[in-house]
């Protein structure tokens, strides 16, 4: 009951808090029979809320055994599905749980359930797959064994990229990939245990590499970012669903490839355009617009269709602004005063965000009920969330409109600049794809 109550607050709340969320290979996942989900680990408690509210199976997950020291943790944690699991490096005087924790993955693959598990063993805010333990295989495996390879468990990866998951309105895609089939791994288990082990640890290594955005040296991180910036603010392509994000990440997939290459066979072109891009990209900083205003020669305002939204949307927006300000700037004072680890702040965030949220909206609902009724103290707090979330919207379309409208001034007055600016663009993108050309002819 906790579980559910939860599941459908967070995912109410992740709707909120990302600009854009997309799950790719929801097809993948059987709808009965044991699985164990392996993914990537970015966010602490981000990680596992996302999937656990946008995949449809009941999720239970491998925690860390220092999040359950509390009584309120011990009595809390279990009945959102977190087991906890004990680490050697971390916890050696508990290794001897790890049995029993073992046991109960074992059981709940046994009665057809899910097991999701980290198997990076850490979470770290970085676009970098870290050592893969081999926790995952063996669960899998063993379950299997105990059950003469009968029980039906696949092993389902999953890579989560986020642009950054602790900034409001950021985004997010989900990949999941086709499962394995841990029956296939049998007789070489009945062989030889330790090496099968290590052969399916590698398979998900090369799966979770496939399905996430995976940057080998982290001094390529700031190329890629001004490239993906570059290249985003002209991708049009979208899926049959209508959505861009899987072009996106197979552009970045792409983006990554293509600077690994030139980083070790071509080092000193790759600096070069380094430099060129940051001082492009610098140029826009300084006077405050974007790169796709420079992309797009036709930059203006919908005149007609922006003026009657802003008009007439002004009243719902101000009833929005009205009733959420003080818990988005409540969540946000207490989100900034709590220090706790880089990649827990999404986590907090997410979690205070739902909270203080949840407790404005019922205060403000019995306020209005003893000032009026309790009908429309009903269809005031229904009305709250889908009206936050177009005063969020209207505001964003507010600060796009006055962005254009400073580039429109701008490009009158300073009309030698902004083409300058355009040539430096398109320069740079011949330059771009000439490269890619190039290593996409040496790949092949």
């Amino acid at each position: 009951m906790l579980y559910r109550l939860f599941k459908f607050l967070f995912y109410l709340t992740t709707r909120a808090y990302f600009k854009s969320l997309f799950i790719q290979g929801q097809e993948q996942i059987p709808e009965k029979g044991p699985i164990v989900f392996v993914v990537n680990h970015t966010s602490a408690f981000m990680d596992p809320i996302l999937l656990a509210t946008h995949i449809k199976r009941e999720l239970y997950f491998l925690a860390r055994g220092d999040a359950f020291k509390s009584s309120f943790s011990k009595w809390l944690f279990p009945k959102l599905h977190m087991i906890p699991v004990y680490r050697p490096d971390l916890f050696p005087n508990d290794m001897h749980k790890n049995k029993q924790v073992f046991e109960k993955c074992f059981e709940h693959l046994e009665n057809q359930r899910t097991i999701m598990i980290f198997p990076e063993g850490i979470s770290k805010t970085e676009r970098r797959l870290r050592p893969i333990k081999t926790g995952g295989s063996r669960i899998a495996l063993t379950a299997e064994e105990r059950n003469n390879f009968e029980l039906g468990t696949v092993i389902i990866p999953i890579g989560i990229n986020y642009t950054n998951p602790h900034h409001f309105k950021s985004d997010v895609f989900v990949k999941i990939g086709e499962p394995i089939k841990v029956s296939d791994f049998k007789e070489g288990y009945l062989e030889h245990k330790k090496r099968t082990v290590t052969r399916l640890t590698e398979i998900i290594k090369n799966k979770l590499e496939e399905l996430t955005i995976s940057i080998e040296e982290e001094k390529h991180e700031n190329i890629i970012q001004q490239l993906e910036i570059l290249f985003r603010s002209s991708l049009i392509i979208k899926t049959e669903d209508g959505h861009i994000a899987p072009k996106d990440f197979e552009l970045s997939k792409d983006i990554v490839s293509t600077v690994e290459y030139y980083s070790k066979n071509k080092p000193q072109l790759l600096e070069a355009f380094e430099t060129k891009i940051t001082n492009y990209l610098t140029n826009l900083k300084r006077l405050k617009i974007r790169d796709t205003q420079i992309r797009n020669d036709n930059t203006s305002l919908k005149k007609p269709i922006q003026f009657f939204y802003f008009i007439l949307g002004f009243p719902i927006f101000l009833y929005g602004y009205i009733f959420n300000f003080i818990p988005f700037k409540l969540a946000d004072i207490l989100a900034k005063s709590i220090p706790v680890r880089p990649d827990f702040i999404g986590s907090m965030k997410l979690g205070l965000g739902m909270f203080i949220f949840l407790i404005c909206y019922i205060i403000e609902s019995i306020v209005f009920a003893n000032c009026i009724n309790t009908l429309w103290a009903l269809l005031f707090v229904l009305s709250l969330y889908p009206i936050g979330l177009f005063t969020v919207n209207y505001i964003k379309e507010y600060f796009k409109a006055r962005g254009t409208l400073k580039y429109l001034f701008l490009k009158r007055r300073k009309s030698a600049l902004i083409n300058e600016l355009k040539t430096t663009r398109q320069e740079l993108v011949t330059e771009l794809e000439e490269g890619k050309d190039f290593y996409l002819n040496q790949k092949n």
